[in-house]
């Protein structure tokens, strides 16, 4: 089991940024922008590198979209298979804020459709709070240092 990484992973690309981190277990992501399937490739393994030292523990996702928050055809499709992996390594839920979203129905449609084909349970909300204390009810806690 590789040692926890303590500071946010950031990443920016012409198209979408992010910056993730681990907090109790939870990985929040701050996500912007359109993921291409190059972007979401430097995800996938930041979130590998975040999720593998809890050892196949309970965990959750919460993350925030930021403006457009979508992805591309074939970043949707990378990103079902990614989920269906994470399940294997511990990820029981997924909580999303999506007040900062340009369109907040758009950006749910997508990935309800995302969840619902990876078989795992997502939630959306306007506000961090109700979105943690979903992730709560599924043993999921947010920590700071």
């Amino acid at each position: 089991m590789s040692a926890k990484i303590k500071d946010p992973i950031k990443v920016q690309s012409k198209f979408g940024e992010y910056s993730v981190e681990l907090k109790g277990n939870i990985i929040r992501l701050d996500g912007k922008g359109v993921v291409t399937k190059a972007l979401f490739q430097h995800y996938h393994e930041d979130v590998k590198k975040l999720a593998l030292p809890l050892g196949g523990q309970p965990w959750g996702f919460l993350i925030f979209v930021q403006g457009v928050g979508i992805l591309t055809p074939d970043a949707e499709q990378a990103l079902i298979e990614s989920v269906r992996l994470r399940k294997q390594y511990g990820m029981q839920a997924c909580a999303f804020v999506t007040s900062d979203a340009d369109i907040p129905a758009l950006v749910k449609s997508q990935f309800e459709r995302v969840y619902a084909a990876a078989n795992l349970a997502c939630y959306f909300s306007d506000s961090e709070s109700e979105a943690l204390a979903w992730l709560a009810t599924l043993g999921c806690f947010f920590e700071t240092d």
